[in-house]
Parts: structure tokens; sequence; C-alpha cells
């Protein structure tokens, strides 16, 4: 059995709550997620963010969460509006307000107070006046219909309670031919049953099925529909976790189970469009 949407949720907030205020990361000890600190830049460059997008945002915008690059692949141009799902400090939000100018909008929707009002103090700080952070669920975006141009989100809709209503969502704010663009962890393969029925370790960095994005956002209605695994994820990231580490803890078997589970995890990249 899963966990309850309503408990993953609350655990999901509980964390990066923890993360805002502590800088403290997730996914293993220099890990998908870590401190403004070389370990996060580093951790910036392995997924493909190059020196200029570390040097574009504030201090304090880059904790590291992300395992792909949103922004350079979204192709923005300016003016356009772009909506950031699980915007965290702003870091991408920030990346899209270079790239759309000043007649473009960016706007961050996160769950987790905290980090709403850390992005928007790094917002004051770097002088970006065309970037808004609201506080809301991605199942349930503050904003109305057919607003945005572009959609991004980086390493944030497999940790969604709902993703399907998430995709939906994301298919309701943009204009009719808009495009979607997210990072995010993929895997060909299913978390081991343990894995899947562990709040510890599914408020963690896991994987969505290929399969299951491709479904969720065909059936949410987007066309043009392209799932592309890149690059090995480095298995220590997520075998490493504390999370992880908890659910396999004196289990060889469940050992051997989760770290060929980690092993099979990619940074993927996902795109789509809604139709005209």
């Amino acid at each position: 059995m899963g966990i309850a949407a309503t408990e993953l949720r609350r655990a999901v907030r509980e964390r990066y709550a923890r993360t805002a205020v502590e800088e403290d990361g997730c996914c293993g000890p220099s890990a998908c997620c870590g401190t403004e600190t070389d370990a996060a830049a580093d951790m910036g460059r392995a997924v493909g963010y190059d020196e200029s997008d570390l040097a574009a945002a504030p201090e304090g915008a880059n904790l590291g969460l992300g395992c792909g690059n949103p922004v350079a692949l979204a192709s923005l141009s300016p003016g356009e509006t772009v909506v950031d799902l699980g915007s965290g400090a702003g870091f991408d939000c920030f990346l899209a307000a270079e790239r759309v100018g000043p007649k473009g909008r960016v706007f961050g929707v996160d769950m987790t107070p905290e980090m709403v009002e850390r992005a928007r103090a790094n917002a004051t700080k770097g002088g970006f006046a065309n970037v808004e952070f609201r506080l809301g669920e991605i199942e349930a975006l503050p904003l109305g219909d057919d607003v945005a141009d572009v959609v991004i989100s980086n390493c944030v809709l497999n940790l969604s309670a709902d993703r399907p209503r998430a995709l939906a969502e994301a298919l309701r704010v943009l204009k009719p031919g808009g495009r979607l663009m997210i990072s995010d962890l993929v895997s060909e393969r299913r978390a081991p049953g343990f894995v899947a029925a562990s709040k510890e370790a599914m408020v963690g960095c896991l994987p969505v099925p290929v399969s299951a994005y491709e479904h969720d956002l065909a059936g949410a209605g987007f066309a043009g529909v392209q799932v592309e695994m890149g690059s090995p994820y480095p298995a220590e990231h997520i075998f490493g976790d504390p999370q992880v580490q908890a659910v396999v803890k004196d289990d060889p078997a469940r050992e051997a189970d989760a770290r060929a589970f980690a092993e099979s995890i990619h940074g993927g990249t996902i795109q789509a469009v809604k139709p005209q």
C-alpha cells in the first residue's frame, strides 16, 4: 500500500521547510540537494548549469535541489510568461527572469512557506522586479487559466502526491500552444514495494517510471509528449540518502534491491505542448 496523499504532502513540506531554514540538503551527504556551497555549485554543473547560470542568481537561491536545467532547455524568449512548479528558493525563476527580460514575467509556486519567504527575500536582494512567488500547491495552482507561455519544473513532480492532477493544472495555466519543460528523475524500473510503502524513502529523490510520465501527460491532454532518459544519476546520491538507508537497514535482500533500483535512475527531460 502506498503513502496517503495528505501524509506524503505533509512530509515533503516539513522536509523542505527544514531545507529552507537550515540549508540542509537531501539525497545523501553530497547529494541531489545540498547547501549553497561548493557542493551545491558542483551539483549544478553536473546537471547542466554553466558558470554564468551559477553567478546570475542571488546568493542563497541555489540550494542544489535540481536534477537538470529546464530553463536552458525551454528556449525562453523575451516577453514570455513562465511558471515554475515547486520553485524553492527561486534559482530557476531568476534564471528564467534574465531570459524573458523586463517585459516578461515569472511566477514561482511552492507549498512551503519557508521556501516562499526565502525566495521573496532573494528576489528583493537581487532586484528581480519581474518575478513573483506565490504560496500554493502544484496540484491547485494559484494562477488563472491560459496565463503562461512556458511551465517549467525541476525535480519536483517526483514528489507530488497527485502527479496527474499537477500536470492537469500545468495544462490549465498554459496558453494554447504553450510549452512544458520538466527536469526530473526517471527510471525504467518501478520502485520496490518496500520503498513505495515508505514515507521516509518517498520524500527523498525517487524517480518516476518513464511509462508513468508518458501516461500521465497524455491523460492530462498534452501533445508532443517526449520523455528522454539522460545520464545515469549517481547511485550513491540516492542509495546513500539517510531516508533510504533507514528503510534497508540490517536487511541484505532489501539493500540489494534498493541498490539495483538506485542504479537504474537517470536524469530525465520531459517535454510536451498544450494543443492549439
